[in-house]
């Protein structure tokens, strides 16, 4: 239960970083420099907390690598979701508009692409961990 609980609270933490640099490049300049901001700062961002997780919770060299990808395969999982819920539902909710059903359509290949590159992350963190830490 306590690993789960890691792997939540991570996501949550880096869910919510993205979602505000996102939002935030979007509304500040454009488009083009939120997907720059995702394909930039958030792997670091992502990679660091995958990092922490692996130091946080210990894990033997030999398994890091298994566990980065548990990480990442379930991040895109509830990333998947929460992309469903809030910008397929919520947000066109509170523009007083339809529900965007077309939201991952018109989004790929760039959101697809972020989560591939949420699996990168979780290999330079595994790399980063087995370099740094031994427990």
């Amino acid at each position: 239960m306590r690993k789960a609980g890691w792997i939540v609270g991570k996501f949550l933490a880096m869910y919510l970083i993205a979602t505000l640099v996102g939002f935030g490049m979007y509304s500040w300049f454009n488009p083009l420099m939120m997907w720059v901001a995702v394909f930039t700062l958030m792997p670091a961002v992502s990679a660091l907390l995958i990092y922490g997780y692996l130091r946080k919770l210990s894990f033997s060299n030999e398994t890091s690598l298994h566990e980065s990808f548990v990480l990442s395969g379930v991040w895109i999982i509830l990333s998947f979701c929460l992309d469903a819920a809030t910008y397929v539902l919520i947000v066109p909710h509170f523009n007083h508009s339809n529900p965007n059903w077309t939201f991952f359509r018109d989004q790929s290949p760039w959101i697809w692409l972020s989560y591939i590159v949420l699996i990168f992350s979780a290999v330079a963190a595994q790399r980063l961990y087995r370099r740094t830490f031994n427990p």
